[in-house]
């Protein structure tokens, strides 16, 4: 064994081959599902494993390894609604796996995470911190393209929970800034009191940190571990 997880991703799209191309970058095992067997077999040509399943019969759903082999789900399919049907019929045959989704409205954010969803990406809000990067700190946009696409492998994205003693306890979200201490870039925060959704660092509502917060950073390997070490007071 590999001991590699085994990801499924739902949906054939664009934004579900950009995921599948990063994860196999990664070293990643990984299957491609849809329905649409013309969309599939693109993907196959490009060097995915793909399988053509009804994504609502749920003998398909378990044959995919679901409730069993399969780790984490992304439903990643074009419609809002199918979405939230593949993530309510996961959930109820796999209730230990991740899952993460996309949508296109606030509305159906809460509705995927009424439904199951682990995470779910509003790529509209993704695409907001993006513009103000642009516009205010280039520098950090680039870095953030080169992340994305695979070209800096130095550099990651990590979640770093707040544990009680913290130094970060009690700071305020716009006020943070760990460029100087530790060359970190801080993305945004997760307050696991409103949901499992990132709030972005450029969010004009000020937040406060408390503990057991999940920060979200980006930079490289030894500075990320560097700043866990002393956030736990090991360091």
């Amino acid at each position: 064994a590999t001991g590699r997880r085994k990801i499924v991703v739902a949906g054939s799209g664009p934004v579900a081959l950009e995921v599948a191309r990063q994860l196999r970058d990664r070293g990643e095992a990984l299957c491609l599902v849809d329905y649409d067997g013309e969309r599939l077999e693109k993907a196959r040509l490009a060097g995915f494993e793909v399988q053509q399943v009804n994504l609502q019969d749920d003998d398909e759903l378990l044959s995919l390894g679901l409730g069993t082999e399969v780790d984490v789900l992304f439903s990643l399919l074009d419609n809002d609604a199918d979405n939230v049907f593949l993530v309510i019929s996961a959930r109820a045959l796999a209730p230990e796996i991740s899952i993460v989704s996309i949508s296109e409205t606030e509305e159906t954010v809460k509705r995927l995470q009424a439904a199951g969803a682990t995470k779910v990406i509003d790529p509209y809000q993704i695409s907001g911190y993006r513009i103000y990067e642009m516009v205010h700190r280039p520098v950090i946009a680039e870095i953030m393209d080169r992340t994305v696409f695979g070209t800096d492998v130095d550099l990651e994205i990590a979640e770093i929970p707040v544990p009680a003693g913290s130094f970060l306890d009690g700071e305020y979200l716009d006020r943070l800034s760990l460029s100087s201490r530790y060359n970190l870039v801080v993305l945004g925060v997760v307050d696991r009191d409103y949901g499992d959704h990132l709030i972005f660092a450029t969010n004009p509502k000020r937040h406060r940190i408390d503990v057991d917060d999940v920060i979200v950073v980006i930079g490289q390997r030894e500075e990320l571990e560097r700043l866990r070490k002393e956030m736990a007071g090991t360091a």
